[in-house]
């Protein structure tokens, strides 16, 4: 190597004169066994019997193959380092991403705190609370999956302690076909009484999960989230997908995030 940990240029060459070496020996062994023109008859050549010209062949493949395999493992080491190269590029840009959404998060919390403070009557910090929901409920639907077909849907419910079930609350799509769970029913209200979150890759075929309306392709994948703020419950953030694949990790984070979101600002909403 060079003062700037460089391979030597003449390096790269090595290979194309050890295939053409090699070659050259191969050609040389198959004209002594093998002479293809008047030219070319044994009279014309030095005598060699079959245990030389098979030495020469010998060699000519132990020189050929090491030149093959290095360009052969050159260029896969290169098309693995383009791999390499490109993934860690998409990794930096969702870390930026995912950073540039939280940061917009936090942001947004602080106006959204204020604007609450600032609130003539109910019915305005509702529809605060509302828009801050649909808001980020819509900045995370771009990141929770790749495929636009998935046509992510979030809802929100709260639990209500007087009747101790948890009630559709919110959504940034279509309305749920069930609108409510008791605690312990089906998929969401045992996962909020256990205070258990799960991601499941296909839930078509249980009946406590009826979540379109006739005619609508089935979601699939869903994703639920408890949210409780200290030991105070709140509800429960689901997520679900047309495709029948468990949401990613990034995706399991994000949801995550937005849960506290949802926390925060239903508490600052009680508060208010």
């Amino acid at each position: 190597m060079n003062d700037r940990g460089e391979r030597p240029r003449w390096r790269s060459y090595l290979p194309a004169a050890q295939i053409a070496i090699g070659v050259a020996g191969l050609l040389g062994a198959i004209f002594h066994a093998f002479p293809i023109h008047s030219s070319l008859h044994r009279e014309n050549w030095p005598v060699l019997d079959a245990v030389d010209i098979g030495w020469i062949a010998l060699i000519a493949v132990a020189v050929l193959l090491p030149g093959i395999s290095k360009l052969t493992l050159g260029g896969v080491s290169v098309e693995l380092r383009e791999e390499a190269r490109e993934s860690a590029q998409e990794l930096q840009s969702a870390i930026e991403e995912y950073a540039n959404l939280v940061q917009n998060w936090s942001s947004s919390a602080v106006l959204y705190v204020d604007m609450l403070a600032k609130a003539q009557s109910d019915d305005d910090r509702a529809m605060l609370l509302a828009h801050y929901l649909r808001d980020r409920m819509g900045e995370a639907k771009n990141y929770l999956s790749e495929d636009p077909e998935d046509d992510v849907r979030i809802a929100l419910w709260m639990y209500d302690p007087t009747s101790r079930r948890l009630e559709f609350f919110f959504s940034n799509e279509d309305v749920p076909t069930k609108q409510s769970y008791a605690l312990g029913e089906g998929m969401l209200g045992e996962a909020f009484l256990e205070r258990r979150y799960f991601n499941e890759a296909d839930v078509r075929n249980l009946p406590s999960y009826l979540n379109t309306r006739n005619g609508d392709p089935p979601y699939r994948a869903v994703l639920c989230i408890p949210i409780f703020f200290g030991d105070d419950p709140i509800g429960m953030l689901t997520m679900d997908k047309r495709s029948a694949s468990i949401f990613s990790s990034a995706a399991e984070d994000i949801a995550r995030g937005l849960a506290a979101q949802c926390a925060l600002a239903i508490d600052q909403f009680r508060k208010a």
